[in-house]
């Protein structure tokens, strides 16, 4: 669902809740004003800053910074603890 639309769903459904409890209680004026404004803290809540959520993701690498995470990752492959296998040499004398 996109952003666009999440909005405007928020938007039909505070107007239809606000008119509900408007009808079913007028007179409580403060709860109303309440209820508005946690429709407003959610919309403002949906609102994503792109440069805040990749920050720490850099979309470009240069080629030695590719370089470094593959060797790395090889590194991390490499020191995960594994069964240690004997050679056929080692299973024939036994």
């Amino acid at each position: 669902m996109s952003k666009s639309n999440k909005k405007k769903w928020l938007k039909v459904i505070e107007f239809a809740v606000v008119g509900v409890a408007t009808c079913l209680n007028p007179h409580a004026g403060f709860l109303l004003f309440l209820l508005k404004l946690c429709f407003q803290i959610l919309t403002a809540l949906q609102t994503d800053d792109p440069s805040e959520t990749n920050k720490d993701k850099r979309t470009t690498r240069c080629l030695a910074d590719r370089q470094r995470f593959d060797r790395e990752a090889a590194i991390t492959r490499r020191s995960l603890p594994h069964t240690p296998v004997e050679s056929t040499k080692q299973q024939k004398l036994s």
